[in-house]
């Protein structure tokens, strides 16, 4: 058995494996690891999770290191850059008459890319766009496109309990939401009002609430 941690990083519910090392880390630690996109930076979202060898469709990367204080400084600065630029994103797909929604822009902590985020319904020929704001960053360009609930965590808000969304706060992973749970919880009175999140999708909490009300049931 081969011990792992799960980072999870600004743009993406989803948690990645990686190996510790010689490091030793605690849950929200900030770790600074190598990536297909480049150097990153990510939160430790679990610890010392076991996983067998056949488990593993590649092998893990080790993390680089724990992230210092100049590292924090150096992200936050980078996140910074990248929402000045959301500006030029907007109006360039505006210019092109794209059927895509930009949602917001980030540096590669390494400083060598630049990630434009955007949803889109369907698939988006964006080459000119790439072209367009190459020519206009003069840094390598990225487009990424995201879901609803990556949209969600991205820029944050507070959902109708008057908290931080769960998926800013705690979700490492896309919760499975049907309209049964929503009738269930209640008792077929269903508000779209109440059983939507800012995403425009169900609400994740109606999947937490899915085994209370179920055991609720049996007693």
């Amino acid at each position: 058995m081969i011990k792992v941690i799960g980072i999870q990083f600004n743009s993406s519910l989803k948690t990645y494996d990686f190996k510790p090392g010689r490091h030793k880390t605690n849950i929200n630690d900030y770790v600074v690891v190598e990536t297909v996109q480049g150097i990153e930076i990510g939160r430790v979202i679990y610890i010392d999770k076991e996983i067998s060898a056949k488990e593993m469709e590649e092998p893990h990367k080790e993390i680089m290191r724990i992230a210092d204080e100049k590292d924090i400084k150096r992200w936050e600065k980078m996140r910074q850059d990248g929402l000045e630029l959301v500006g030029l994103f907007r109006e360039k797909v505006a210019e092109l008459k794209l059927d895509m929604k930009p949602i917001t822009v980030e540096y590669s902590f390494d400083g060598e890319r630049i990630i434009f985020y955007f949803t889109a319904e369907n698939r988006v020929d964006f080459r000119e766009l790439i072209k367009v704001l190459s020519r206009a960053v003069n840094k390598q360009v990225v487009m990424r496109q995201i879901g609803p609930r990556d949209e969600a965590k991205l820029l944050g808000g507070y959902g109708i309990c008057g908290q931080p969304v769960c998926c800013v706060r705690f979700l490492t992973q896309a919760e499975s939401v049907s309209m049964d749970m929503a009738r269930e919880q209640y008792e077929m009175n269903v508000n779209a009002n109440k059983v939507t999140g800012l995403c425009g999708r169900l609400m994740c909490c109606l999947a937490f609430e899915e085994p209370e009300k179920k055991k609720g049931k049996t007693k």
